[in-house]
């Protein structure tokens, strides 16, 4: 019988996760559970922990930004919290982009906040990787539309997926921002990055937001987001601030899939 890598670490944590289940309420915040676990696994078990540490987040040999994960238990398991109904593929795709990013392989996902205990073990490699991190191609995604500048938008998506590919999802959209103005300059694209828009009501200007995103030329705004719905950001007020630029193509990239899928917007 194979035995698991880091079998006797990954039981220890396991049963710390329990503990901490059996004896806290499920209506607390995130937070609560990680301190939590962080009191067992140090004090109890004796066990080196690093609670909310930022890491370098690198994308073909540029910094794009850095990334707090939950812990990293011994210099060896990223161990991951979600307070959800469930454990869901986007939370085990976010864990093996954690690992990639501390060059580890074991990862823990614990959920908390529901009546029953539920935790998952990934551990990260190619197989892993391309199962839960699907990446298509711009013709499959794109082909079949009536596009405008269609060269622009091919090799746009193009940078979109190998982004998405290298980097996989559960980082902030920043990142994902700074990742597609490296991309785009290496394609040889005219790219800007923009740091915010201006909302539009009714025709009035009622103020502007931060928002990372990139303008190509005087052809095109890239807005790369990372949020669990993309049905909260309404299309209408992009569009209103591709009018105000008079810029008449958009793509709309949500990081936060195990499938990205850009939307192509027309003004």
């Amino acid at each position: 019988m194979t035995e698991l890598l880091h079998a006797e670490l990954t039981e220890a944590i396991i049963g710390v996760y329990y503990d901490v289940y059996n004896n806290l309420s499920q209506t607390y915040p995130e937070f609560v559970y990680e301190n939590s676990m962080m009191v067992d696994l140090e004090q109890e078990k004796g066990i080196s922990c690093v609670q909310q540490d930022e890491y370098e987040i690198w994308y073909k040999d540029r910094l794009v930004g850095r990334q707090q994960l939950d812990i990293f238990v011994a210099g060896e398991v990223v161990v991951e919290l979600k307070v959800a109904e469930r454990i869901k593929r986007i939370h085990l795709a976010q864990l093996l982009s954690y690992l990639k990013t501390v060059g580890k392989e074991v990862g823990l996902l614990f959920r908390f906040g529901g009546p029953e205990p539920e935790f998952a073990r990934r551990v990260l490699t190619v197989e892993a990787w391309e199962k839960d991190i699907e990446v298509s191609s711009p013709e499959k995604l794109v082909g079949g539309e009536d596009l405008l500048h269609p060269d622009l938008v091919y090799d746009a998506v193009g940078g979109l997926l190998e982004i998405f590919k290298a980097l996989g999802p559960g980082f902030i959209y920043r990142i994902y921002a700074n990742a597609c103005h490296h991309e785009f300059r290496l394609r040889g694209l005219d790219v800007a990055p923009r740091k915010s828009v201006r909302v539009y009501y009714k025709g009035f200007d009622v103020g502007e937001i931060k928002f990372a995103h990139l303008q190509v030329a005087d052809q095109m705004l890239v807005f790369p987001v990372a949020i669990r719905d993309i049905a909260d950001i309404r299309i209408e007020n992009l569009k209103d601030w591709m009018r105000y630029r008079h810029i008449p193509l958009g793509i709309l990239a949500n990081f936060y899939a195990t499938w990205l899928e850009p939307v192509i917007l027309r003004v």
